[in-house]
């Protein structure tokens, strides 16, 4: 799938509401991601289409020179064509170019396309965190990238 990865804007906030929504027991509310366009520790990055549909993103907050994901999310008829790896390609670019050291992230235990897509982008598993999640209660495995 052809898609640009830009920099979130405010003009995206409904379409990536609507994706938060799909994807996420507990989404973000559209307060929520627009508060992070005026948060200068973080970065969101938009998959746009060639006829300007929002097809995914991803953010990370940027602390003592580490990125944490906060999410990675694709719209589901978006899915299975790519948004994620390019998603994830670009913001591990832009980890590098901020200078970075990690980047690191939480996934759910069952959540076994996320976790073969985050292998495969060389992330390696450091541990669990039981109970990390809600609705419905479940771990989390933690993983993380050295840039």
């Amino acid at each position: 799938m052809d898609v640009t990865i830009v920099p979130m804007t405010k003009e995206h906030i409904p379409a990536l509401y609507e994706i938060e929504k799909g994807c996420f027991a507990n989404p973000w509310s559209e307060k929520a991601l627009i508060d992070e366009l005026s948060n200068p520790a973080a970065t969101f990055l938009v998959a746009v289409t060639g006829d300007n549909r929002v097809a995914g993103y991803v953010g990370m907050l940027i602390a003592a020179g580490e990125g944490y994901f906060t999410n990675v999310a694709v719209s589901p008829e978006f899915r299975r064509q790519g948004v994620a790896d390019r998603l994830l390609s670009a913001l591990a670019k832009e980890g590098t170019a901020r200078g970075l050291s990690r980047l690191s992230l939480e996934v759910r235990v069952s959540n076994a396309p996320a976790i073969a897509l985050y292998e495969k982008h060389g992330y390696k598993r450091d541990g669990i965190r039981p109970g990390f999640y809600r609705t419905p209660t479940e771990d989390a495995a933690i993983y993380s990238l050295a840039l």
